[in-house]
């Protein structure tokens, strides 16, 4: 098992003693989401809408424990010049399983894009990056059948998340560390 494989294992094995409704793709995609609208983390803000997505009164300490080792591991990874940023998702043998992962993080991100509560406008790309996501987030895994050609199109809509969030990430908090848009180059 991958570490990132081992590290969904652990935090779905969390959610589900915590009585939770989400999975660790889910959280990754929301952590990201919140940090790629320009907020910063918080211990209070990030365990009170820990519990709402999960729709839990109250979210035991191992696991708001691990979720915010998660998001800021998210924000460090996003902000890399290295671009090592990677979704945390399934690594599933089935493919139906691996794409429904992908969907579930692409909800999860556009649910943290809009609790993060970026102001201002964004940028043509980064706006129709989000509208993929957004469609990507309706994804139909039971449609997924196992064949070479599947697998190719899931990785490649997985690197196509990955650099949109990475351009959306780089672009926001771009404009709040320096008050103006990304640097084109």
């Amino acid at each position: 098992m991958t570490r990132a494989g081992s590290e969904f294992e652990s935090l779905a094995n969390a959610i589900l003693a915590a009585g939770g409704q989400a999975d660790p793709s889910e959280l990754h995609g929301f952590a990201c989401g919140v940090l790629a609208a320009g907020a910063s983390p918080d211990k209070n803000r990030w365990q009170k809408e820990l519990g709402a997505l999960m729709e839990l009164d109250a979210v035991p300490a191992d696991l708001n424990k691990s979720f915010l080792r998660l998001a800021q591991d998210s924000q460090q990874q996003l902000g890399d010049s290295n671009f090592d940023f990677q979704l945390l998702l399934s690594d599933d043998e089935d493919i139906a399983a691996r794409t429904m992962t992908l969907g579930h993080w692409c909800q999860g991100f556009l649910h943290g894009f809009g609790v993060g509560d970026h102001k201002g406008k964004l940028l043509p790309t980064s706006e129709e990056a989000l509208q993929d996501i957004g469609a990507i987030a309706q994804v139909d895994a039971d449609a997924a059948e196992p064949s070479e050609e599947a697998e190719t199109q899931l990785l490649e809509l997985q690197e196509y998340v990955r650099m949109a969030v990475l351009n959306i990430f780089i672009e926001v908090g771009g404009s709040k560390k320096t008050g103006s848009g990304p640097t084109v180059h």
